[in-house]
């Protein structure tokens, strides 16, 4: 009887979670083995590319793959998911009929023993699909009810390359198990990406390659045993050109209501093939009797008891109305791709909308009341929804970067700092250039990348995964010319080394050998990976780049831009992948290993998108390196850390029974965020601001001699101000009470923060303190305030002078390598400075002391003279003017009123350039 290898795999590491529990590994693992390869013969093992002469040879295959993946994914636990949801007008059905064992599956089974068999999925992760997906059926409409209107909308929100894709797959499956008739996947803005998804959807759903329209060529659910392929009318195929065509549909034949075949079509968001699939459904419409047609509120003829799902990928992506409307006429004419979205939708009298995004900012600010007269709602998820978390072995944003507050999530030793390329005066792309800025070299510290995807790629093979996917990213521009330009270098590079290697240079074998050793024996031996000896690599370095494309593979729209991963699937493809904008979505990089980004941006959508490197990397994370500038990893660390905030309090309204509505108003209330496109946020004309109980500080400062100078300037007149009025020197920290808000407010508005930090940004704590005027009593708690000028303690030889006082500068160490003028110092504040102007000591945390005498009823505004260092030598940076920080520790006042800002005003304040 023939067993597949991966079959065999699957159960074996199934066997080594019990053995596990009572025998120590790699005992354990052994064991697995042998028990299950006990009875078995080798020439019924059927495997994609390796021939396996004995039985050892196959123990020895299983133990190499198996020993990086149960000791990266032992400790692995499955994410958990929160939800918010609406129930209006929903009736539950889903578990009562799963319950009631009224829904024959049919796909979902053949793709959970897909996963498990096949994939190689745990149990326990297939089972969190399969409650999650579960949980999302429920919150859709049971499509059997007959006559029955229905229109859910729904978003599911995930991490960057999390397995979006496997979730919305289970979803289809189970659709179709329960009766929705018509299925469109819509699959972001390019051709690879569409062909990309098709590919998955051909293998986890309709078990054929539909490349192949002539023969039914069974693939992926149907060529399980004891499984047979189940005819689906598909209206899209996995080729290139392979989008949906109503001339090709119009052959395939008409919606047939009587066939128990579901319709699945695999799209671009583009304007033409949903202007043409919504004319095929409108001729089909002509072709129907009345038990498949309804009229609408407005007497127009449409598709009913054909129960829809859309499923919208990148949802955040071209699908939400980014044209400016004004609030008082609706009847304006939404963007294109919206438009025929929601067009689409109002054809069937049975319709269920779910998007799936990592970055659902443009989703939630989707004005949820917004409604045209023929187009319906907008795409809101109004009913529903669910936030993902990532499960623990995820290689994710907070793995990768570490959090900015948090010691410890410090992030992984894997960023390689990038110092001759993406700056404002490099020789290699500068930070600001256009698209005739074609380089004539590549930097050096490209060419150290090359390098360590060759060598990583040579341990990858020692490790048992010379027939796996292995990746090279190299992403520095969205320009089509200067990513030609730079593709030719690369190869040069490439072809260099391998000749050397070919050749046993002794020079470049040295080259590569101190890299080696300098970064990656240290990384894995950090991070806890096998360290090879240098021998072994030396010898597994020449095949790994002989394996190695010659030409790096452009991604960037011109023919045959495909990774073409599906048929190297046996040896696996190794190569590097150059583009831009195409390698920004959605697009997967199967074994990424080293990743090249250089490419700036402050928006958090798109810099998120772009983190290609995110995913699973069981066996090799410690031989990943993402080479980019300490700026960008600055942003990723930023960005980590408010997507975690904004999930954080996700769960917590989720714990509230919040709606979606409610979150998207709660969104917007968090100073720290500058999320997305300005445009996508048009429908909220004011957004929330509040500094209730919170500390807000300059942890962001400007090295720039102007702003030096001007703060220095603006902290001297401040101070002489102050000393007019009575003073306090308490623990060598100048304090004076009662001062004026206009005192406070002018400083401010005399005071330039740092750009790029939204929180401490004087313009909008301006906006709010000026606010409280509006309430008497919140107008009270900012009228006055306590000021201190926090001083070391002081000595004649050391101490300076600043409006006339003698002070002693704290000492502050930068948290990140300094980039542009740009110095990022995390934490101004000691641990007890807020409790300077308490009159009696006190133990109360920092929160508790904002909701107490005085605090509760005055803010206090600490100014803090600074020496900025280096982290890892006290070398002080020399500077035109010493920089001034502040501090300002809130009120946990409920009598503090929210403050609006205009946010087109805002964010041209707040929003950095966009480098490209």
């Amino acid at each position: 009887m023939n067993r597949h290898y991966n079959a065999i795999k699957s159960i074996v590491k199934d066997a080594f979670e019990l053995f596990k529990t009572t025998i120590p590994y790699p005992e354990s693992l052994n064991r697995a083995i042998f028990v299950i390869t006990e009875h078995l013969d080798v020439g019924d093992i059927i495997h994609p590319s390796a021939q396996l002469i004995s039985m050892k040879d196959l123990e020895n295959l299983l133990f190499a793959e198996l020993q990086y993946e149960v000791n990266t994914s032992k400790d692995s636990e499955g994410g958990e998911y929160q939800t918010l949801t609406d129930e209006s007008g929903h009736t539950p059905w889903y578990r009562d009929k799963v319950s009631d064992d009224r829904i024959n599956f049919v796909f979902w089974k053949r793709y959970k023993k897909y996963l498990l068999n096949i994939k190689g999925w745990s149990l326990d992760t297939v089972n969190r699909l399969d409650e999650v997906t579960d949980d999302i059926m429920e919150r859709i409409e049971d499509p059997s009810v007959l006559n029955k209107s229905f229109d859910r909308k729904g978003l599911v929100v995930g991490y960057v390359q999390s397995g979006k894709t496997a979730n919305f797959t289970g979803l289809i499956n189970k659709s179709i198990d329960s009766g929705y008739k018509i299925i469109i996947v819509l699959s972001g803005l390019h051709k690879n990406l569409r062909s990309q998804t098709q590919m998955r959807i051909d293998e986890e759903v309709i078990g054929r390659d539909t490349s192949d329209q002539a023969n039914v060529k069974r693939i992926g659910v149907s060529t399980l045993i004891n499984e047979k392929y189940i005819n689906i009318d598909t209206f899209t195929t996995q080729d290139d050109k392979g989008d949906f065509n109503r001339t090709f549909a119009q052959k395939l034949g008409g919606i047939q209501p009587g066939s128990d075949r579901p319709m699945l079509f695999v799209i671009k968001k583009n304007s033409s093939v949903l202007k043409n699939l919504i004319r095929y459904f409108n001729e089909c419409i002509s072709t129907l009797d009345t038990n498949f047609i309804a009229k609408n509120t407005d007497g127009k003829t449409i598709l009913n008891n054909l129960p829809l799902l859309i499923i919208d990928d990148e949802a955040d992506q071209a699908s939400p109305n980014t044209r400016a409307t004004s609030n008082d006429d609706v009847e304006l004419d939404p963007t294109t791709i919206n438009m025929c979205i929601r067009e689409l939708l109002t054809l069937f009298n049975q319709k269920a909308y779910v998007g799936y995004t990592a970055t659902p900012f443009a989703n939630i600010f989707i004005d949820p009341k917004n409604e045209h007269s023929t187009l319906g709602k907008d795409l809101f998820p109004s009913s529903f929804i669910i936030s993902m978390e990532a499960p623990s072995n995820y290689f994710g944003p907070v793995k990768v970067f570490g959090l900015n507050e948090d010691i410890d999530e410090q992030g992984l030793p894997i960023h390689i700092a990038v110092h001759d390329a993406s700056q404002l005066t490099s020789s290699f792309l500068p930070l600001k250039h256009k698209s005739d800025a074609i380089p004539d070299h590549i930097p050096e510290s490209m060419k150290e990348a090359i390098m360590s995807f060759i060598i990583s790629s040579a341990i990858r093979r020692l490790r048992g995964h010379g027939n796996k996917h292995n990746t090279m990213l190299i992403h520095c521009t969205r320009f089509n010319d200067i990513q030609n330009a730079i593709s030719k270098y690369v190869e040069e590079e490439f072809n260099r080394l391998r000749e050397g290697l070919i050749n046993d240079d002794a020079a470049i074998l040295a080259t590569f050998y101190e890299l080696w050793k300098r970064d990656f024996v240290r990384v894995s031996t950090i991070m806890g990976g096998s360290v090879a000896k240098w021998s072994e690599v030396k010898e597994s370095l020449k095949p790994a780049i002989l394996k190695m494309e010659r030409k790096p593979h452009l991604i960037n729209g011109s023919a045959g831009d495909i990774l073409d991963y599906k048929n190297r699937e046996t040896v696996g493809l190794s190569t590097i992948a150059i583009g831009g904008d195409k390698l920004s979505r959605g697009l997967t990089l199967e074994g990424l290993t080293i990743s090249y980004f250089t490419r700036a941006s402050t928006l958090y959508d798109t810099l998120m998108q772009m983190g290609r490197w995110f995913g699973y990397r069981s066996g090799f994370e410690d031989l990943c390196r993402i080479y980019t500038t300490p700026d960008l990893f600055g942003w990723y660390r930023h960005i980590s850390t408010a997507f975690e905030i904004l999930r954080k309090e996700f769960i917590e309204m989720s714990r509230q029974k919040s709606t979606p509505s409610e979150f998207g108003l709660r969104v917007l209330s968090h100073p720290d965020m500058m999320t997305t496109n300005a445009m996508k946020m048009r429908h909220t004309t004011t957004l929330p601001l509040t500094y209730k109980g919170k500390l807000t500080e300059t942890s962001t400062l400007s090295s720039e001699k102007s702003i030096l100078i001007n703060n220095y300037s603006a902290v001297d007149d401040f101070i002489r101000k102050l000393t007019v009025q009575h003073y306090t020197i308490k623990d060598n920290n100048y304090l004076w009470k009662d001062v004026s808000k206009n005192v406070i407010v002018e400083f401010l508005d005399s005071y330039i923060s740092y750009r790029g930090a939204p929180a401490s940004n004087t313009k909008r704590i301006i906006e709010f303190i000026e606010g409280q005027n509006k309430d008497v009593k919140s107008k009270m708690i900012v009228e006055t305030w306590n000021v201190s000028l926090m001083s070391l303690k002081r000595n004649d030889e050391d101490q300076l002078s600043i409006g006339g006082l003698p002070f002693k500068p704290h000492r502050r160490s930068l948290k990140e390598e300094m980039y542009g003028n740009r110095l990022f110092v995390k934490r101004i504040p000691g641990s007890s400075d807020e409790k300077i102007d308490f009159n009696e000591q006190t133990e109360l945390t920092s929160h508790a002391l904002r909701a107490t005498e005085p605090r509760l009823n005055r803010p206090l505004l600490m100014i803090y003279p600074l020496i900025i260092g280096t982290d890892e030598a006290s070398v002080d940076l020399v500077l035109e003017r010493m920089p001034f920080g502040f501090a300002i520790s809130w009120p946990n006042n409920n009598d503090l009123k929210e403050s609006t800002y205009d946010i087109n005003r805002v964010y041209q304040e707040l929003e950095f350039e966009i480098y490209d």
